[in-house]
């Protein structure tokens, strides 16, 4: 009696199956963000682009990682890896090594961490502006957008990260286009406008400075002209880029050499500037003048890090905001964002479902390609055993046709085995685990 093959089907498809999913890579997120630290700490991790590139460089020469990303916003550092199941093993070891490159000197109780499905999860709600301090704030997106483009060109995406991130950024935008997490909306910009206006009721004749023409910058002086503000002046430290800003949006600009002048004229100064760490001091203020002014003069740093030392704070007749002084504008449209996050949810959990089924085919199609290897080994071999040179075309012809037959099946069921491990159910089951814990 004969033994049965090795290549009996059924054990080849169990093996590979077992060979897939051992050597599939994990994903693990570390990172802090305005839920876990505050903003003395977030900036000390704060990084420039060119901080984050090379930063990521140095995860991808860990033992282990085979890709990565990393965000840095205001409100926000995150790092994401997969790496070898191997290391992984050793967690507290591998996360141990993370940390000191991305976060060094801040306290592991401070970092929250997502593995898995969960790593999944976090990023998409990232993407779409859920986890932001400002419920769907639209300058996420761009963040998640450029740290995509920065892991790109140090070549941190492969086969795993460069789907996962195309497919983040494409359920940020579908959020924002079919629930109401986009619309109406408060940008970190929009909220420090509204901070300053509850000191000054109306901005009709107040002068305001914004130093800064970036993104935020330029979203700050928008909403404060939208407010029906009296005069703006534009400061940046590239006055290209100033005068560019200002001719679009119709008010004037000045080099940067004029500011500490400016501010003895002004009521508002806004900063919105990255990597100028304490850069106006209590020096830049003639502290007499402010303090016989008939109302005070008001300062909203939106920089990270911070762009005003904390000393300017201290002087009288001034009012000094940071990022951290928005949670209160937050705090009352928590309603809203927890109506938000139940609209949204459908979809995100959606999207993660087609993640996870595509993740898993593009994972089976190294075995597949094994298990035709497989099955034309086979056939030939018992071709050889039955009838060896002297088989004839007919009975090749049906061996191909049995084997081309006996493939099918075997590939049904591979992917009915891949459908059946990630029902929508668990998912859901999951997601609400998922929430119940995040910090």
């Amino acid at each position: 009696m004969r033994m049965p093959s090795p290549w009996h089907p059924k054990r080849v498809l169990d093996g590979l199956l077992e060979l897939t999913v051992a050597t599939q890579p994990e994903l693990l997120l570390l990172g802090l963000s305005h839920r876990t630290a505050p903003l003395e700490l977030r900036e000390t991790c704060a990084l420039a682009p060119d901080e984050l590139r090379a930063r990521l460089g140095v995860v991808l020469a860990l033992e282990g990682v085979r890709e990565a990303f990393l965000v840095s916003t205001c409100n926000r550092t995150e790092i994401l890896v997969a790496a070898d199941t191997r290391p992984l093993a050793f967690e507290p070891a591998f996360e141990g090594a993370l940390r000191e490159v991305v976060f060094r000197s801040v306290p592991a109780g401070v970092l929250y961490g997502y593995k898995g499905v969960e790593a999944v999860m976090h990023l998409f709600r990232v993407a779409a502006g859920l986890d932001s301090l400002i419920l769907g704030e639209s300058q996420i997106l761009a963040q998640v957008k450029g740290g995509y483009a920065a892991a790109r060109e140090v070549g941190g995406t492969g086969r795993l990260l460069e789907p996962l991130l195309q497919q983040a950024l494409a359920t940020g935008k579908r959020i924002r286009a079919e629930t109401s997490v986009g619309a109406g909306t408060l940008s970190v910009a929009r909220a420090g406008v509204m901070i300053a206006r509850q000191v000054f009721g109306s901005f009709e004749d107040v002068f305001a400075v914004v130093l800064g023409a970036g993104e935020t910058g330029q979203l700050a002086a928008r909403h404060l002209l939208d407010q029906g503000l009296g005069r703006l002046a534009l400061v940046n430290r590239t006055p290209e880029r100033a005068q560019a800003a200002a001719q679009e949006l119709g008010v004037e600009w000045k080099p940067i050499e004029e500011l500490p002048a400016l501010l003895l004229r002004s009521d508002l100064l806004m900063t919105c500037v990255d990597g100028a760490p304490d850069w106006i001091g209590p020096e830049h203020f003639d502290a007499r003048a402010v303090k016989k002014r008939d109302r005070p003069l008001v300062v909203v740093d939106l920089s990270v890090p911070r762009a005003v030392q904390p000393a300017v704070g201290e002087i009288r007749n001034l009012i000094s905001y940071d990022l951290d002084h928005l949670v209160g504008i937050v705090d009352k449209h928590r309603t809203e964002r927890a109506r938000a996050g139940e609209e949204a949810a459908p979809i995100l959990l959606a999207e993660v479902h087609k993640f996870l089924s595509l993740r898993t085919y593009a994972a089976f199609s190294p075995a597949v390609e094994k298990l035709k290897d497989s099955f034309d080994t086979a056939r030939e071999a018992e071709l050889d055993i039955c009838a060896g040179d002297a088989s004839s075309p007919e009975v090749v012809k049906l061996a191909h046709r049995l084997t081309s037959h006996l493939l099918d099946i075997a590939l049904r069921e591979l992917k009915d085995n891949a459908r059946g491990s990630i029902l929508p159910e668990t998912i859901d089951e999951a997601y609400q685990r998922f929430l119940d814990r995040e910090p």
